[in-house]
Parts: C-alpha cells; sequence; structure tokens
C-alpha cells in the first residue's frame, strides 16, 4: 500500500509517495488536469495507493479524477494540518510528503484528522445554486439602502405606503414622481431587474425540493419556508453524517469554544469555523421562529436576552435551533411544539 499526498494548486500538483514503512518513495509535479493526473496513476504500476489533498478550491479537480478511477481519494480540513502550515520550511514537496504521511498515520489509526465531504456534481449545484440566491438577496439589501439614501440626500420624500421597494406601486411611484432624476431611476431599474431575477432563482430553489421527504420535514418547524429548507438541505447533504446534534453544530461552526486546563472547563465564543451562509440562514430562521411560535426555543431565546443581550441570545438560539433540525431529521417525524 502507498499513501499519495498531493499539495494541488491552479495549475500544478506536486504529489509524495510514501511507503507502508514511512519511507518517501517517488515525488513528481505534473500539471493539475487529467493528463497530468494520470501521469501520477501510470507512475503508481498498478500498486495500491490511496490518495489525500488539502481542502481549497483547487482540490475538486484532483479529488473528481481519482474518485472516477474509483481510487479511495480523502480531502483533509486545512486546520487539521496547521502544522504543516505553521513551519518554517514549507515548499510544495514538503507539503506534498507531510500530507502523504499524516495519510498513513491516520490510515493506521495513529492519528486524528478531520475530513472534508465533498458533494456529488448534483448536489454542488444546488449549493451553488442556494448561495446564488444569497448574493442576490444580499444585492438587493444593498440596493435598498442606496436608493434611499439618494432620496435622503436630494430631500425626496416617500410617503408610508410606498415604504415597501418590492411592490410595483412603490417604484412606480418613484418613477412618476421624480421622474427628472436620471440616477434614482437607473437605480430603481437596476433593483427591479435584480427582484426578478431573485425570484426566478426562488422558484427554481423550490421546485428542486418537490417530493423530498427532508424539505417537508423541515417545512413543519414554523419559521422554515420551502426555499430555506431546500437551502438548508443543500448544506446538510445527508443527515445521517452526523451521529449527534453537537457534531452538526459544530460543522457549521454553531459551538463554543472549549479549553480545558488545571481541572477548569471554560467556553467562549461560537468557532464560526463552518459556512458563514448557514449562520445566516439560521438566524432569519431563528428569527421568523420566535416571532411566530411560542416554543422551548422562543422561551430560551427570551430568557437569554435578559442576561446577555438580544444579539447574543439570538445567536445561542440559533444554535438551538440547528439542534431541533437535526432531531427532526434523524427521527424523520414533523416538529411538534
Amino acid at each position: 500500500m502507498k499513501y499519495i499526498g498531493l499539495d494541488v494548486h491552479k495549475d500544478n500538483t506536486v504529489a509524495c509517495a510514501i511507503s507502508a514503512g514511512g519511507k518517501a518513495v517517488m515525488s513528481a509535479e505534473v500539471r493539475t488536469n487529467d493528463v497530468g493526473l494520470g501521469e501520477l496513476h501510470v507512475r503508481m504500476n498498478g500498486s495500491e495507493y490511496v490518495v489525500m489533498m488539502e481542502s481549497s478550491t483547487y482540490s475538486y479537480a484532483a479529488y473528481r479524477f481519482f474518485e472516477r478511477l474509483g481510487i479511495e481519494t480523502h480531502v483533509v480540513h486545512a486546520r487539521s494540518l496547521k502544522m504543516m502550515t505553521d513551519s518554517d520550511k514549507k515548499t510544495d514537496r514538503s507539503d506534498a510528503e507531510w500530507i502523504g504521511r499524516c495519510l498513513r498515520l491516520w490510515k493506521n489509526g495513529e492519528i486524528e484528522l478531520s475530513m472534508s465531504y465533498i458533494p456529488t456534481d448534483v448536489e454542488a449545484e444546488l449549493k451553488d445554486l442556494c448561495r446564488y440566491k444569497e448574493e442576490l438577496s444580499n444585492k438587493l439589501g444593498d440596493e435598498v439602502r442606496r436608493i434611499r439614501s439618494h432620496m435622503h440626500r436630494n430631500c425626496q420624500e416617500l410617503p408610508s405606503q410606498f415604504q415597501n421597494l418590492t411592490t410595483r406601486k412603490s417604484r412606480e411611484f418613484i418613477s412618476t414622481t421624480y421622474s427628472n432624476d436620471y440616477t434614482l431611476l437607473q437605480r430603481v431599474s437596476g433593483y427591479a431587474a435584480l427582484l426578478k431575477e431573485s425570484e426566478q432563482v426562488a422558484k427554481e430553489i423550490e421546485r428542486r425540493g418537490t417530493n423530498d421527504r427532508n424539505v417537508e420535514l423541515l417545512e413543519s418547524i414554523p419559521g422554515i419556508g420551502r426555499q430555506t429548507a431546500v437551502q438548508l438541505m443543500s448544506m446538510i447533504v445527508d443527515i445521517s453524517r452526523f451521529e449527534t446534534a453537537e457534531k452538526l453544530c459544530a460543522y457549521f461552526g454553531m459551538a463554543p469554544r472549549v479549553r480545558d486546563s488545571g481541572g477548569k472547563e471554560n467556553h467562549g465564543r461560537m468557532t464560526k469555523s463552518g459556512d458563514p451562509m448557514m449562520r445566516s440562514i439560521m438566524e432569519r430562521v431563528t428569527q421568523s421562529h420566535i416571532r411566530y411560535c411560542d416554543s422551548t426555543i422562543t422561551a430560551y431565546f427570551q430568557r437569554k436576552r435578559k442576561e446577555m443581550g438580544t444579539k447574543k441570545a439570538l445567536t445561542s438560539a440559533s444554535r438551538k435551533m440547528l439542534a431541533m433540525i437535526h432531531a427532526v431529521l434523524r427521527r424523520g417525524t414533523p416538529f411538534a411544539a
């Protein structure tokens, strides 16, 4: 058995093979494409081997290549290899060798490593679609602030019944009343185009959730609609990956840092090491849930708000909400207040 560590970059990849006895037996630099990675496979000359690389944007191409060949392939979280990144002597070859050695130790059960989950092409496409929807939502919010700021600077009034710019009548009021303000009209027109695109993307996301049992389960929780349920599942993918609610919360950076020293255990702030899109969605979901549902989470939020303030209480309640989502999906039964 050979253990191959890959240091993958945009254009080139450095590989180092470690033998079962722990010796570096091969080192090579190839192009990060099917031809270059194929050269590595040929050099193994039929030997059994396993591959590991550090998680990055460019690791997908290498992962997909070896996966298609049926080779056992792993992508390790960068934080598991922190010793490598902190080293004073850091080269592509030394990085690849270190990854290979860590792979050998991990496969032999001598160390623990945190592995990244690499989604399938379909799962990745859905997640990208949901992320694009979040980007559009942020752009819409930014554009509303710019429009309001522009109107405020130019002493342009907006009656209370036309405050909601998502409605056509509000945009028509602005276009009719301030028809001489070219910049304002362009901003409103751009906002309308963004809004239309966002609505189309939202419909496509909702369509993806049709006949999905997990989406239906999440929809049973007050505060979660079809679109949000699909977005959540695009990041969770498979709830069986997370045995406990604590592991799910930790994966998305919604677990507190723990320091245990001298017999004292201290809990700090949330790690925020996971996908920020998940934390943003969870805060929105929790706010909506608190507003419309009288549940244990609502009671928890009201109690904690008096102790630590609204913002921290919402973060803490969001973690409780994610634990509830874990319970609903693992049990396979709808939410019950």
